[in-house]
């Protein structure tokens, strides 16, 4: 549950009641879809398939059923050729002319002596003892080697009419069995061609048939790059049916073989009008659901509003207190569900315990905030007249009584004016002759080892700032950057404006520190807990609690060259 809650707790009520609803419609929905359209999907296969195998069916069965009836005048010459004395007496010829005369398909009948490879017996009395057999009959070599088979050739078109043709051989024994040749029928595939015309194939549907190497037989179609494509298709699935897009169409591909031959018969059906009612059905499916989903969301949307827009309202009156800069109670009213009004009466009842609470803790923060600033401050004073005196006294043991006489005179106005009055606050002005009185006291203590310059804008001077926050910083140069140094020092002590920023800085050409001495610095002004330094740390306190977000400090340090110290302040 506490998963549950976390995953829950960013978002709103109406954000989680809208997507658990939606997702639930959408679920729904999208089973719905799914179980419809793969039901749909399955009947159209089936009905591709049914299409196919019956369109495959009859075309092979219309084929095989011409081969057949070769095959069968074949298996009946064979039979009848012992019935007759001699098979190259006019008799048998006569016999070979009424086969032909009796089927529309054959075009001539021969049978050729195997040892002398020559027409012995023809429907075409010219042929006898004229036609030879060439090195490019293989239907003739092929029937010699199996006995079994009808050899059939490649179709083939006829010199002068361009009629298509082919060679049908097949190995026999005549005389008794004691000679050997080949019964040859020429048949006119013509036939086979109207076959195809006559099928609905559809636009781009072809038959394509094809050996046992892959070669074309024949093809209905004359594109020769969709014939290529359908030879890849076709060696894929050898034998059975595949869908694919074959030319630009969709198809439905069946393989079978023809019995009798080493051929294969491939269809091409085209299924276009079978998928674009598939695709339409699926289209009308998505565009229906979706209308359903998106009512769906918008009545859900109105009924979500309906139940958070109260919740909103109480919300929207949190916020209103939130960003406010002092605590302003408002009583909050809805007209809301029961639960709601319960809540709006709890958080009015809460308004109003606040603001009690607020006032008691606003005076007591005031008064804290004023004893903080004062001890900050006064940890000071204390300071400087201990390292003055201390100054003083060095130049009277060395018997500098004039340089010690400037000091006095110089102390005096820095007690003049670090607690001449109790404010808090002085002009950029008093600061500077603050600091300058300090620097004096201190050029003459270290004999004049330093130098140091003043760079302030007129319109800086007249601004208001703490009291006694350069002066902790120029002796953080004197005795950290300064003390010690070979070449002689140099102080530059800054104000200018910043667009709505007052600017101190204090500058020196000292040793520099370290980024890893910065950082420290910086991490040692987050911690809250106010100590007795009088550095950087009693500055930084003293400036945030004074103007809060308002204001900060920067240290930019380089190794050898100097360090600058500014105080940043938004004028007010």
């Amino acid at each position: 549950m506490n998963k549950v809650s976390k995953v829950f707790q960013p978002f709103s009520v109406g954000f989680i009641i809208i997507t658990a609803c939606v997702a639930i419609i959408f679920v729904l929905v999208a089973s719905l879809l799914i179980a419809t359209f793969a039901t749909f999907r399955t009947g159209i296969n089936d009905a591709i398939n049914i299409q196919t195998r019956e369109l495959s069916t009859q075309i092979v069965y219309n084929y095989e059923a011409s081969i057949a009836s070769i095959i069968g005048t074949s298996n009946t010459i064979q039979a009848d050729i012992d019935g007759f004395d001699s098979i190259g007496s006019e008799a048998f010829s006569e016999y070979l002319t009424q086969i032909v005369r009796l089927s529309s398909d054959i075009i001539k009948v021969s049978i050729y002596d195997y040892e002398s490879q020559v027409a012995i017996a023809s429907s075409e009395e010219s042929d006898i003892h004229t036609s030879t057999i060439g090195a490019n009959d293989s239907w003739f070599f092929e029937a010699l080697e199996d006995p079994t088979v009808h050899v059939f050739s490649t179709p083939y078109a006829e010199i002068g009419s361009g009629e298509y043709r082919v060679n049908v051989g097949r190995r026999i024994r005549y005389q008794g069995g004691a000679r050997t040749g080949v019964l040859l029928i020429e048949i006119s595939f013509q036939s086979f061609i109207d076959l195809v015309d006559k099928s609905n194939l559809g636009e781009g549907g072809h038959v394509m048939i094809i050996d046992s190497y892959y070669n074309v037989v024949y093809t209905s179609m004359p594109e020769q790059e969709t014939v290529r494509e359908g030879l890849e298709l076709v060696s894929e699935i050898i034998l059975g049916s595949r869908s694919a897009v074959l030319g630009g169409y969709s198809m439905a591909v069946n393989v079978d073989t023809l019995s009798n031959t080493k051929w294969r018969i491939c269809v091409f059906i085209n299924i276009d009008q079978l998928v674009e009612i598939e695709q339409t059905f699926l289209l009308t499916t998505i565009l229906v659901s979706s209308i359903v989903l998106i009512i769906g969301v918008i009545l859900l949307t109105v009924v979500a509003r309906g139940i958070t827009r109260p919740m909103k309202q109480l919300e929207l009156a949190m916020r209103k207190v939130e960003k406010s800069d002092y605590f302003r109670m408002e009583e909050v009213e809805l007209v809301a569900s029961r639960e709601v009004k319960a809540l709006t009466g709890r958080f009015n009842r809460m308004m109003r315990k606040i603001g009690e609470l607020m006032d008691h803790v606003i005076s007591e923060q005031n008064a804290q905030r004023k004893s903080e600033l004062k001890a900050l401050q006064n940890q000071i004073n204390p300071h400087f007249l201990y390292n003055t005196l201390d100054s003083i006294l060095w130049l009277i043991e060395n018997e500098r009584n004039k340089d010690a006489a400037e000091m006095l005179v110089a102390l005096a106005r820095l007690f003049r004016i670090g607690i001449s009055n109790d404010s808090m606050v002085i002009s950029v002005s008093e600061e500077m002759e603050h600091v300058r009185n300090y620097l004096l006291i201190q050029n003459i203590r270290y004999a004049g080892s330093f130098e140091y310059s003043f760079d302030i804008e007129p319109v800086a001077a007249e601004i208001v700032t703490l009291k006694l926050i350069l002066q902790p910083i120029v002796e953080n140069c004197i005795y950290h950057g300064l003390k010690n140094k070979i070449d002689k020092g140099k102080i530059i002590i800054k104000a200018y404006i910043d667009g709505d920023h007052l600017l101190l800085s204090v500058s020196d050409n000292g040793y520099g520190m370290r980024q890893e001495r910065i950082d420290s610095l910086y991490s040692s002004f987050e911690d809250k807990v106010v100590n007795n330094s009088v550095g950087l740390k009693n500055i930084y306190q003293r400036v945030m609690i004074y103007y809060g977000g308002n204001a900060g400090m920067v240290i930019e340090s380089v190794l050898d060259e100097g360090t600058t110290i500014t105080i940043k302040q938004k004028i007010t």
